[in-house]
C-alpha cells in the first residue's frame, strides 16, 4: 500500500466501489489520486480490477499492458492481458499473447490452462488436451476447475 492513509482510503475506496458495481465511483477516487500515485503498482492494479469489472477491455488490456512490462517476471499480468484481449480483440489474439507467455513461463499452470481454454474454443483440440495435461500436471487443483470451465466443452470428457 502507500503510507499516507488518506490515499489508502481512496484505493481501498476505489476497490470496494468495483466490487459493488458502482464503478463510475471507483473511477472517481482514482481520478481524486495526485497523478503520481495513479500510476503506482498498486493504484494500476485497482484500475485493472476496475476495468475488467466494469468490463471496459480495451482499458483492462491498456492497464495489464503496463503492470506487463513494469513486472516482466510476473506471470499473472499476463493471463490479465491475454483475458481483456480476448474480449477486446478475440481468441485468436489473446492465444497469441499467451503463447509468448509460455515461452517466458513454461512452468505457469494458468499459463497452460488458458491456452487449453483457447485451444479447444478454437478447435486445436489435440493442443488443447496437451496444456490441459501440462497445466494439471503442474497444479492438481485445477483438475475441478478442468470439469466446469465452460470452454473446455469440447474435451470435457476427458478430464481426469
Amino acid at each position: 500500500m502507500i503510507p499516507d492513509p488518506q490515499l489508502n482510503r481512496r484505493l481501498l475506496a476505489a476497490s470496494g466501489f468495483t466490487e459493488l458495481g458502482l464503478f463510475q465511483e471507483a473511477v472517481e477516487e482514482l481520478e481524486a489520486l495526485p497523478v503520481e500515485v495513479r500510476q503506482t503498482r498498486v493504484a494500476l492494479v485497482v484500475w485493472l480490477e476496475l476495468y475488467q469489472g466494469w468490463q471496459k477491455w480495451a482499458e483492462a488490456v491498456s492497464v495489464a499492458m503496463r503492470l506487463a512490462e513494469a513486472e516482466p517476471q510476473e506471470s499473472n499480468w499476463q493471463v490479465a492481458l491475454a483475458y481483456a484481449t480476448r474480449r477486446c480483440r478475440g481468441l485468436a489474439y489473446a492465444r497469441d499473447v499467451l503463447i509468448d507467455a509460455s515461452q517466458r513461463f513454461p512452468n505457469c499452470a494458468m499459463i497452460q490452462f488458458n491456452l487449453a481454454c483457447y485451444d479447444a474454443q478454437l478447435g486445436r483440440l489435440g493442443e488443447a488436451r496437451m496444456r490441459l495435461r501440462q497445466a494439471i500436471q503442474i497444479d492438481k487443483h485445477l483438475v475441478d476447475l478442468a470439469r466446469t470451465d465452460p470452454d473446455l466443452e469440447p474435451i470435457r470428457d476427458e478430464v481426469e
